[in-house]
């Protein structure tokens, strides 16, 4: 979702909204878009004129708040409600590039939507996500190893990480992810640098090199990794994942754990560094 527009905002303070609608968008950061939705479709009409396309874009922000977790048909009809108010909007007065990122969502919602029914028929057909199966078969993984097989458990871990991902939306690609980080973990603990880096190599071809790790394993894979004769790789994993932290688009926020794990890496790469 975009930033919600200035309109928006400026609606709780404008002492144009009944108290109780001008309730819903406080505290900012927090607005209820859910019931924001559901007011506009019922009183969209009673509003003061002056705050009318205003009220109308919040509608328009509401119906497409999180609408990528309802049912596909959800989806239409709340897309399509989100469409007719965006219209709203622009009719009373609200400038084109306050409802510019919302259009933009509008057109990717079919797409989403696609997606969806394409999950539930698979769910129909196999009972299970990909992420389920791959699941399943990580936790047998993980009980052979923990019960000493290890190598009936490496197998298993590369089929993971080898696993065909038939849609990142189903949660397979950090089920899979896992795989190879299990594998690198092994190789770390009894094999040493150059069969991980054998392992490493492997698991970014299978990525098409810059997919691996994902991101919400590239600091456990980093506290791995330190420590472990392979600063190499450790630098890669530790620059992807800043900088997936600093980009512009959906950036992947730190959390102080997370700071304080790669600032410890980053010690590590300066003293090899300086070696």
């Amino acid at each position: 979702m975009p930033p919600v527009p200035p309109s928006v905002r400026a609606l709780a303070t404008s002492g144009q909204l009944p108290p109780e609608l001008a309730a819903l968008f406080t505290p900012p950061g927090r607005e209820k878009w859910t019931r924001i939705a559901e007011a506009v479709d019922e009183r969209l009409d009673e509003v003061d004129p002056a705050v009318r396309g205003a009220f109308a874009l919040a509608g328009a922000y509401g119906h497409l708040d999180d609408i990528e977790f309802l049912g596909p048909g959800e989806m239409d009809e709340h897309n399509d409600r989100a469409i007719a108010l965006l219209e709203e909007a622009l009719e009373h007065g609200v400038p084109e590039e306050e409802a510019e990122g919302l259009w933009d969502v509008t057109l990717r919602v079919p797409d989403v939507a696609h997606l969806a029914r394409d999950h539930e028929e698979y769910l129909a057909e196999h009972g299970t996500t990909a992420s389920g199966r791959l699941k399943a078969k990580l936790d047998e993984a993980d009980a052979r190893y923990a019960a000493g097989d290890r190598a009936g458990a490496l197998v298993l871990f590369r089929e993971i990480g080898e696993a065909d991902l038939w849609g990142e939306f189903s949660g397979a690609m950090e089920v899979s992810d896992l795989g190879w980080c299990r594998l690198l973990q092994d190789a770390v603990r009894f094999d040493g640098p150059e069969a991980t880096r054998r392992i490493w190599q492997a698991a970014r071809a299978s990525r098409h090199a810059a997919r691996f790790p994902h991101p919400h394993w590239s600091v456990p894979l980093a506290e791995l990794l330190m420590g472990a004769g392979v600063p190499d790789i450790l630098e890669v994993v530790v620059a992807e994942r800043l900088d997936a932290a600093l980009r512009d688009h959906l950036p992947w926020e730190l959390s102080e754990d997370e700071r304080w794990t790669l600032s410890r890496a980053i010690d590590e790469l300066e003293q090899h560094h300086r070696a």
